[in-house]
């Protein structure tokens, strides 16, 4: 019969939960703190522990450590009423077998520990470093992420983070390499956003008179990072050729640069993102046996209309960094609430950086929050300027009205609005300088 160690400090829970394991077919011993749960652990034989992380006498993350520390092969589930990114990613990066929130649901939690009890954890794991807290929400879509980056950051392996636009996907991407090497660069590139005549360049550098321009020798993101993280975001964007070529850095490090004859060595932990991919689509614009090389963990970023109960975290988290000390009503919170937020949670700090700068009031009502604009277009776009025909004047204002819906529709995001037009980036570049257009990417 299995054996499960539950600690907790709250004596009513600890005793029902523990009857309800007995019920279940486990043996149950039970502590009500670090001092009572590392007694035990030195006497008696346990198969799993359930720990909180609140307990009186202790931190129950400081007690996973000292667990990992002697016992490394017991699986540890964390247990706490507070779902947060910096508990979370501490938990899974320190070794946590499982990680789950109260009220848990009981059949969950009897299938976590069934695995638990059958299934022999990895070796002992590094300590966690200190932990940012760059990330915010309790909900349990951001804790599916958060569990993933505590994990993503014990090794160096490639990880590709997918999501739409605007759910924070670079922010994931510094989470792991800060909870993993934080002494180390951190080096960021959107390929979506250069030139395609030079990303191979920026990649990967280029020696002098490699082409007209070429007056020096440049060192290129991979030699930047160094033993650090290169972050390739909207990596979808590459053309095949250099899709090529970055297979060959994921397979066996090495490439050249513009112009050299010799060869160097990629030595960067590679992080890539793309919002190119959907959870149930590995298919696409990457070439199938790129997307396994970059995919070894895979990280899907929620888009904020599936986690809308952590709206009111974000607001809070964004009039915060706004210095602002306003607050919403109950009927603004509503609004945004029950908005669907394509631009997702750069849409979301967007708006409220407006609200701020346009409105004086200290709390902020429904009317200080413009969001129809971005459900409707802002407006017909099949309504023509004046009553001419000329069809080249026509022709303008409307593409003009097309490209600011969908900018107002993709929340500011300019790789977001040239896919709803269905148009490249550049083209979509070139039109915004041709109409004197701006946008808040």
């Amino acid at each position: 019969m299995p054996r499960i160690l539950v600690v907790d400090d709250d004596r009513t829970i600890r005793r029902s939960l523990g009857q309800r394991l007995v019920e279940t077919g486990y043996e149950v011993l039970l502590a009500e703190g670090t001092r009572a749960a590392l007694e035990l652990l030195k006497t008696e034989g346990v198969d799993a522990a359930l720990v909180d992380i609140h307990l009186k006498d202790g931190d129950g993350l400081e007690l996973l450590e000292e667990i990992r520390r002697d016992t490394p092969q017991l699986p540890v589930i964390m247990v706490t009423a507070y779902g947060d990114s910096d508990r979370t990613i501490r938990a899974m990066k320190s070794g946590a077998f499982e990680y789950v929130t109260k009220p848990f649901d009981l059949d969950n939690l009897l299938a976590i520990l069934g695995r638990a009890v059958q299934i022999k954890p990895a070796a002992r794991l590094p300590p966690p470093t200190t932990a940012t807290g760059v990330m915010v929400g309790g909900s349990p879509a951001m804790l599916t992420v958060w569990k993933a980056i505590g994990r993503a950051a014990t090794s160096r392996v490639p990880v590709l983070i997918t999501g739409e636009s605007g759910t924070g996907k670079e922010l994931v991407a510094r989470a792991i390499h800060e909870h993993m090497q934080p002494q180390t660069p951190f080096v960021a590139v959107n390929l979506a956003a250069l030139p395609a005549q030079l990303v191979e360049s920026e990649l990967f550098g280029h020696e002098r008179g490699a082409f007209t321009g070429a007056v020096a020798r440049r060192e290129g993101r991979f030699e930047l990072a160094a033993e650090g993280t290169l972050f390739l975001d909207e990596i979808a964007d590459l053309d095949q050729p250099l899709q090529s070529k970055l297979l060959r850095v994921l397979e066996d490090g090495g490439y050249q640069r513009v112009g050299a004859s010799g060869e160097e060595h990629n030595r960067a932990r590679i992080i890539s993102a793309t919002s190119r991919l959907t959870v149930k689509n590995s298919s696409g614009p990457l070439r199938e046996d790129l997307y396994y090389r970059l995919a070894v963990l895979r990280i899907d970023v929620p888009p904020l209309r599936e986690r809308k109960q952590d709206i009111p975290l974000l607001v809070q988290s964004f009039l915060q960094r706004l210095g602002s000390l306003r607050a919403l009503s109950e009927d603004a919170m509503a609004k945004l609430l029950a908005y669907h937020w394509p631009g997702n949670v750069r849409q979301l700090r967007h708006v409220l950086e407006n609200a701020c700068v346009m409105s004086t009031a200290e709390v902020l009502d429904s009317s200080a929050f413009d969001l129809e604009a971005a459900q409707t277009g802002g407006g017909t776009v099949t309504e023509l300027p004046n009553v001419t025909l000329d069809l080249r004047e026509n022709i303008e204002h409307l593409t003009r009205r097309l490209i600011v819906t969908a900018l107002e529709r993709a929340g500011g995001n300019r790789a977001q609005a040239a896919r709803l037009l269905g148009i490249r980036r550049a083209l979509l570049y070139e039109r915004m300088l041709q109409f004197g257009l701006r946008s808040t990417e």
